[in-house]
C-alpha cells in the first residue's frame, strides 16, 4: 500500500512538470494558442475545484468535534499562526518583489485539501482525525480567505474587498453547492478524482501555455521561492511538534498534526490569483511552484519517520 502511495506521489508531480514543460514548448512554437489557452483557464479551474469539493462531505463536520482538543488545535495552526508565518516570510526575505510575496504568501495561505492524508497514512500518523477536520479546513478557508486576503495582501498589490468576494462566489461557493449536490444525489464517484487530476494537468499546460515568455523571462523565480517554502515547511513541523508536546499528543496524532500544518497549497487559490491579479501572472505561476517543492520535502519527511520508527523498533532495550 505504501509503494504505491509513494509512487502516485511522485508520478503525480511529475505530470504537472510535464504539462508545464508542454504548455511552455507550445507558447514558444505556436504563440496564437495563447489566447486560446487563457481563455481555457477558468472553465477548467472550476472543473477542479468541483471534483475537489465532491470528495469532502460536509456532512462529516460534526466529527471533528468528537475530539475537540485537536480540531482546535489544527484550525488555530492552519488559519493563525500559518498566515502570519507565510507574511513574515515573505517580508522578510522578498522585500524587493510584491508580486512575488504574495504569491508566496496565497500559496502557504491555506492548508491542503487531499496529499496531506496521503502523507498522513504514509508516516503512520491518525488519518481518521485528520480526514474529520478536513471540512473544516475547507470550510474556514473559503470563509476566512477574503479577510486574510484584505489584511495581508493590500499592503503590497491592493485588491477591492468586493472583487474577492464576486471571486469567491463564482470559484468557491457555486462549485461547492453543486458539489455537494452531486454528492447527495450520486454519492462519491472515484471517476472524480482522475477528473480533477486530469483537469489540473490542463490548467497547469494552459497557464504555461498562455504565459509561457513570462516564465522564460523569470528563471530565477524558482530560486526565488524554494528557500522560504522550505524554510516556512521546517518551522511549521517544529511548531507543530512544540504544541504536540505540550499537549502531550500520541505519536500519531503529533504526526497527523504535522502533516495538516506542513501542506499547504490550496487548489482554491490558483483561481484566486488568476482572477483577481490578471496584471501580474507571476502570481498565478508561483502556485505551481510551491508543489514543487512541497511534495518532495513531504516525501523526505515521511521516509526519515519511517526510518526512525524502524530504528525505535530495532534499538535494544535496557
Amino acid at each position: 500500500m505504501r509503494r504505491s502511495f509513494l509512487w502516485w506521489d511522485l508520478k503525480e508531480p511529475a505530470t504537472l512538470l510535464g504539462a508545464a514543460g508542454m504548455g511552455v514548448f507550445v507558447s514558444l512554437r505556436w504563440p496564437d494558442v495563447t489566447p486560446i489557452a487563457a481563455r481555457a483557464i477558468t472553465p477548467l479551474l472550476v472543473i477542479v475545484l468541483f471534483t475537489v469539493f465532491a470528495r469532502v462531505s460536509l456532512g462529516r463536520l460534526r466529527e471533528a468535534a468528537r475530539d475537540r482538543q485537536y480540531m482546535l488545535t489544527v484550525l488555530g495552526l492552519n488559519f493563525g499562526s500559518a498566515p502570519v508565518l507565510a507574511f513574515l516570510l515573505g517580508s522578510l526575505l522578498l522585500p524587493d518583489v510584491p508580486e512575488l510575496r504574495v504569491g508566496l504568501f496565497l500559496a502557504l495561505l491555506t492548508p491542503c485539501t487531499d496529499w496531506y492524508l496521503i502523507f498522513t497514512h504514509l508516516v503512520g500518523g491518525d488519518v481518521a482525525r485528520n480526514l474529520a477536520v478536513l471540512p473544516w479546513n475547507l470550510v474556514l478557508q473559503v470563509a476566512l480567505l477574503p479577510v486574510y486576503l484584505w489584511l495581508f495582501t493590500s499592503a503590497w498589490l491592493p485588491v477591492e474587498l468586493g472583487e474577492i468576494g464576486r471571486a469567491l462566489l463564482a470559484y468557491a461557493v457555486v462549485p461547492l453547492v453543486a458539489a455537494q449536490l452531486f454528492r447527495w444525489r450520486w454519492g462519491e464517484r472515484r471517476a472524480i478524482v482522475r477528473l480533477g487530476f486530469w483537469a489540473l494537468a490542463l490548467v497547469v499546460f494552459a497557464m504555461f501555455a498562455s504565459h509561457g515568455r513570462i516564465a522564460l523571462a523569470h528563471p530565477t523565480l524558482f530560486l526565488r521561492l524554494a528557500p522560504p517554502f522550505l524554510l516556512f515547511y521546517v518551522l511549521a513541523l517544529a511548531l507543530s511538534q512544540v504544541v504536540a508536546r505540550g499537549l502531550r499528543f500520541p505519536r500519531e496524532r503529533a504526526l497527523a498534526l504535522a502533516c495538516t500544518v506542513m501542506a499547504r497549497n490550496s487548489p482554491l487559490v490558483l483561481p484566486l490569483a488568476v482572477v483577481l491579479f490578471p496584471e501580474h501572472p507571476i502570481i498565478a505561476l508561483s502556485q505551481l511552484i510551491e508543489p514543487v517543492v512541497e511534495i518532495p520535502t513531504l516525501i523526505l519527511f515521511s521516509a526519515a519517520v519511517r526510518r526512525w520508527a524502524v530504528e525505535e523498533v530495532g534499538a535494544p532495550h535496557a
